[in-house]
């Protein structure tokens, strides 16, 4: 027997696919941004914020990279509610085990 549904299964595969292709967009736009800046003013790929967004939007104001990371941070964050559902808990939230 399987521990968890298929559907928890696929749930928990799109939303960890979002986080990934998030984390990716984002590398993607600190490299960007690093090939415009000098040497001592570059972002480490490691320790940033979401300054980074605001930042690639200034020297990119017509890539849409910041607005697929955003889309991809909202997406995961939508997948958690379908967690939930997938678990059965969203179906009576009250019920007690």
């Amino acid at each position: 027997m399987m521990p968890f549904s298929a559907r928890t299964l696929i749930v928990v595969a799109v939303g960890g696919g979002f986080a990934i292709l998030g984390n990716m967009l984002s590398y993607v736009m600190v490299g960007q941004i690093n090939q415009r800046l000098p040497e001592n003013e570059r972002i480490s790929y490691l320790w940033w914020d979401l300054r980074v967004r605001k930042k690639h939007r200034e020297m990119y104001p017509e890539s849409k990279l910041a607005s697929l990371f955003d889309l991809c941070g909202i997406l995961m964050v939508l997948c958690f509610p379908l967690l939930l559902w997938s678990f059965g808990i969203l179906s009576n939230p009250f019920k007690t085990p």
